[in-house]
């Protein structure tokens, strides 16, 4: 249901980060549902390979986009705890 227009499109690529490695200055981890329609796994995977730093990749085989079962919530709940 989002409008995507071609100044969208455009804008996007002027603010492309996934050129050359960079380091995000942070910890980051990344929830990736493996059965995620919109963002596949191996464009995850890939910008895994762009993020230096403290990085890590839960992937979630039977997770979807929204990652909104109580199950998944758990995972992102003990994500964001392992940053404390």
């Amino acid at each position: 249901p989002y409008t995507i227009t071609r100044d969208l499109i455009e804008d996007g690529r002027r603010h492309l980060l996934a050129r050359q490695p960079f380091e995000t200055g942070c910890p980051v981890v990344i929830l990736q549902g493996l059965q995620d329609p919109d963002v596949p796994a191996t464009h995850t995977r890939e910008l895994l390979g762009f993020l230096k730093g403290n990085v890590s990749l839960i992937e979630i085989a039977d997770g979807e986009h929204r990652l909104s079962r109580p199950e998944d919530l758990e995972k992102l709940y003990r994500a964001i705890h392992s940053l404390l």
